[in-house]
């Protein structure tokens, strides 16, 4: 199964694709989709719309998974700015028949570390370990997107 881990920003929207089978996990590509942040919000978010539609359409992935929105209420502006990125990415994948899945950064973080307090460091660690990887991929939103794919897997090997 090809696993699309999506980590949604109109600044730096963070992807990374793995590969799972019954026993292992295998790092396929991870980038980013950076929009031009002097742009209007409406080209910024059909920049998202055809960044992620060509990843998809090169990696042509089973199932997508984005995390939810999340914000602090004392800036309602900032969710629903995400909310604009994260429905345009979703929407995206709808179009192209992929299933999506959505997971808060603490159910992440439960996942990988096993503390859904977990720090980006210790959740970093955990993609490095799970995907044998030398070093955490950079920018931290590739990171990020791939410890939502391998989250994933773990949650749907565990419900087995």
């Amino acid at each position: 199964m090809h696993v699309l881990g999506v980590d949604p920003s109109l600044h730096v929207t963070g992807y990374g694709m793995i590969e799972a089978r019954a026993d292992s996990l295998r790092l396929v590509e991870g980038g980013i989709i950076e929009p031009a942040r002097s742009s209007h919000l409406s080209r910024r978010l059909a920049e998202l719309w055809t960044g992620i539609s060509d990843v998809i359409r090169a990696l042509r992935p089973d199932v997508m998974i984005v995390e939810d929105v999340f914000s602090r209420t004392a800036y309602p502006k900032t969710a629903l700015l995400m909310a604009h990125a994260r429905g345009t990415l979703v929407c995206a994948a709808a179009m192209a028949n992929i299933p999506v899945h959505d997971y808060a950064a603490t159910s992440v973080k439960l996942a990988l570390v096993g503390n859904g307090a977990a720090t980006k460091a210790q959740v970093a660690a955990m993609v490095v370990h799970a995907l044998r990887l030398r070093r955490a991929p950079a920018p931290a939103d590739v990171t990020d997107a791939l410890a939502l794919a391998i989250a994933f897997c773990r949650r749907r090997k565990g419900s087995r």
